[in-house]
Parts: C-alpha cells; structure tokens; sequence
C-alpha cells in the first residue's frame, strides 16, 4: 500500500504549478482590488509565490513536519509585511491555496496535507517576528560589526576589510574576528535584507564582501597537524555558502585537511569527491526546506560510497526541528563553525584543536 505521507508529497511536488495557478486565479477574481495592485502580472506574481509554498509544503508532508512549513510562512509573513504591508493579502492567498487543495487533492492525501497546512495558518495567525537589531553599538565586538556593515554599504571596501582583518583579528585573533564580528553582521545583513530595510543589491555587496573577508582570515596558519579530512559543500540548490566557507576555514586552522567545494553541488559529486579525497567527515549545509530532498539523497549517496564516513549538517532549516538531522540519517548537527570541529573530532576520537 502506498505511504499517505509520500503519496501526498509527490502529488504537491509534481502538480505545483497546478494548483497555484487555480489558486492565483481563485484569489484574484475574490478579490479584484488585489488584482489591481499587484499589476498586470497580478497572476504571475501570486502563482509564483504560491508554487514555492507547495514545494515547501510537500517538503513537510513527506517528512511528517509540521514545523517546517508553520516556520516558512512565519518567515514568510514578516517578510510580506516589511515589502507590502497588508497581510490580509497574503491570508487571502494562502485561504484560497487551502480550498483549492481541498477541492483538488484525491481524499488519501488531504490528511497529512491539512496537518501541515494548519501549522502553517497558525503561523500566519501570529504576529509577525521581532525585526530588531541583534547587534548591540555598546558591545565593543558589535561595534566593530557595525562599522563593518557600514563601511560595506557605504562602498568603503578597504575600509571594511580592515575592520574585521586588522583591528578584530589583532584583539580576538582570526577566530575572533570571524565568530564574533564577521558572522554576526552577515547575520544582521541577513535581517536587514529580511526587513525590508536593505534592497538585493546591498546585502550582495556585503556578502560579497565578506566572502574576501573570509579568505584573509582563513590564512591563518594552524598550529599543529590533524591527520584527518574533512569535506564540506552546500547541498544542490543551496546557493549560500558563507556558512560553510566558515566550517571550511576552521576545520583548516584547526589543521585539518579540508576540503571545500562550496555551494550549489549536486549528492554525486559530493560523494564521489568524498570518495576520492579519503574524507573522514562531510559537512553539509542547507538554508531551505526545500533542500532537504537533496540533502537527503546527498547522504545516502555518501553512506554507500565511503562506508563509515561520518555527517555533519547545519542551515537555517534546522531551526525549527532540531532533532530534524537524525531523521535524515546525519551523525550530527551543529550551528557554529567551531562547534563543527569539535564534535568533529569528537566523532572521530581526536583532539579537538581550537581554531
């Protein structure tokens, strides 16, 4: 007998465009003022934003996570609100996604739909999450965060390297400089974007400032030798990869060999690095639901081609389902790059070196 769960999750998946299109025009036609706007391409707009939630939904049925989807739209919300203000529209869309699921799904598949798009209403119900800054100007290492972003923003690109590689790196060390200066303001950067506060091309300037950041901190040289490997990648469809990087960097200033691939690859060449490399630990990252598929396929395509290879995974996705890695087969889950060196080592049974 067919598993509801998986039955309903293909049929989201592969009938997306489908039903958000039906949705869209639902919507639309309930709602005209909605229609005017949103502009001549009210239906394009509304069927794209509507196809990415059944693929995440999809995502959370196959998985039995409700969870995952409620935490989209609550991101989902807080964004909509920053750029258009009235959430009115997106309930009404998303109401209008619910009846036409209803009406269109066969009737094995409308339980474990409906359990996961509750979740995700619930959500919307909330109020939208809290956009204030996670850095503090009285922290001497916020500060130096700050200065960094402004600088970026500013185009003062020198200026901006030599915060985080000159002063930071003299007083925190190269560790220092990334943990508690580079990452968090990418992570601020990230709530800018998030609220509306900063367009696409800004928080790309910052990124790819940070990236250059990333490379002069990591040339750090190591203060002993670690004869072991580890590889690290961004799972196909992820194409973030400053976190990552991270991992990458500290397991090399911890003297490991490492290896890193960076983002957007796809599991078979994933495993077949891993296999030709010899690697003793995978870090993998994924930022959304919708990665988990490929992460998923990602690690058993290494379970068959290096036997006792042990996984390491970490993203945003995990937030709301910490426990989430032991279901999709990883040996662990971790949330800082230095947290990933140690119980790297610690699955292995080295020395953790600190970075």
């Amino acid at each position: 007998m067919t598993d509801p769960q998986q039955f309903a999750a293909e049929l989201l998946r592969t009938s997306a465009v489908g039903y958000a299109a039906a949705a869209a025009r639902q919507y639309l036609s309930e709602h005209p003022s909605a229609a005017e706007r949103y502009g001549p391409n009210a239906i394009g707009t509304w069927r794209e934003l509507l196809t990415h939630r059944l693929f995440e939904l999809a995502t959370a049925v196959r998985l039995n996570r409700p969870a995952l989807f409620a935490a989209r739209i609550a991101w989902l919300h807080s964004a909509f609100a920053a750029r258009h203000g009235d959430i009115g529209d997106l309930a009404a869309g998303l109401h209008a996604l619910q009846t036409t699921l209803e009406a269109e799904l066969p009737e094995q598949a409308r339980g474990p739909v409906a359990a996961c798009f509750a979740a995700g209403l619930a959500a919307l119900d909330a109020p939208p999450g809290p956009s204030a800054s996670l850095l503090d100007p009285s922290d001497a290492r916020d500060r130096w965060a700050l200065r960094y972003i402004a600088a970026c923003l500013e185009g003062r690109h020198d200026e901006a390297l030599a915060v985080v590689t000159g002063e930071a790196r003299r007083e925190l060390g190269a560790a220092g400089a990334y943990l508690d200066v580079l990452l968090p303001a990418q992570a601020e950067v990230g709530r800018l974007w998030h609220a509306g506060e900063i367009t696409v091309a800004e928080e790309h300037l910052v990124s790819e400032t940070t990236l250059q950041a990333t490379v002069l901190l990591s040339a750090e040289p190591a203060s002993k030798q670690v004869d072991k490997t580890v590889l690290t990648a961004a799972v196909e469809g992820n194409a973030h990869d400053i976190g990552i990087r991270a991992v990458a960097d500290f397991f090399r200033m911890a003297g490991w060999r490492s290896i890193a691939l960076g983002a957007n690859v796809p599991a078979a060449e994933i495993a077949r690095a891993a296999q030709t490399f010899g690697t003793d630990i995978v870090a993998l990252s994924t930022t959304l639901t919708t990665q988990l598929e490929p992460l998923q396929e990602t690690i058993a395509l290494l379970r068959q081609a290096v036997p006792g290879v042990k996984i390491i995974v970490g993203g945003h996705v995990f937030d709301s389902s910490p426990d989430l890695w032991r279901d999709i087969g990883a040996d662990a889950y971790t949330k800082r790059p230095d947290e990933a060196v140690q119980r790297a080592a610690g699955l292995l049974g080295v020395d953790a070196q600190p970075a």
